[in-house]
């Protein structure tokens, strides 16, 4: 294995803000064997390569330093399914982005138009969340960060509530649904659950 790898595993683990005997007992290792794969002393097979891939959400061309792209992003435009597809994972959301977005782009202009709106604000409320945490800078932005997280957040939620649903189908409709929006819908309504449940139990112990 290269240097590369040697880095990179290291560094994913510290992302992650793991131990050495976290991560080796995530990736099914020993801690000591895990110390000489970070070091560079030990080689490793491709059963912990591809555990590692999948733990640490990145491609093996990037593990081993063949690429800079963790996400291996050209498969996000392939049409057909995908083995990850049904785990959620980074190119999971990216795939069903650009599929919603391929979808409501062809249905017209006014649908086009709201979808580029609501990406801006979508993406600027990521901007507004690096920098509250120290990956962007503050002063990049006009309006104070705290308001604009609120302002975007109110604007999205009043375009939401603006849409209404067609009488009928549109002809640009999936036929079956795909995998990795069966996921992302999945997941998303699981984590919606599971704040909502949280946020009664707090109530309820308030009171």
């Amino acid at each position: 294995m290269s240097a590369d790898f040697a880095l990179r595993l290291t560094d994913l683990r510290k992302e992650k803000n793991l131990s050495q005997k976290e991560a080796a007992s995530c990736l099914g290792v020993s801690q000591a064997l895990l110390s000489h794969y970070e070091k560079g002393i030990r080689e490793c097979k491709l059963d912990f390569l591809k555990k590692a891939c999948d733990y640490y959400d990145v491609t093996s061309d990037y593990l081993l330093g063949f690429s800079d792209n963790r996400q291996g992003i050209n498969d996000v435009y392939i049409k057909t399914e995908l083995e990850t597809d049904s785990e959620l994972k980074i190119k999971t959301i990216f795939r069903s982005i650009v599929s919603l977005v391929e979808k409501l782009s062809a249905s017209g202009d006014t649908a086009e138009n709201r979808l580029k709106e609501e990406m801006l604000l979508s993406v600027y409320r990521f901007a507004i969340l690096s920098a509250k945490c120290g990956i962007s800078d503050k002063d990049w932005f006009s309006i104070d960060v705290k308001d604009g997280e609120m302002l975007a957040s109110g604007i999205l939620d009043r375009m939401f509530a603006a849409t209404k649903q067609k009488d009928k189908m549109s002809e640009y409709a999936y036929s079956d649904e795909p995998e990795f929006l069966k996921t992302i819908i999945y997941h998303a309504e699981e984590l919606i659950s599971e704040r909502y449940n949280k946020m009664l139990n707090n109530k309820r112990e308030d009171v």
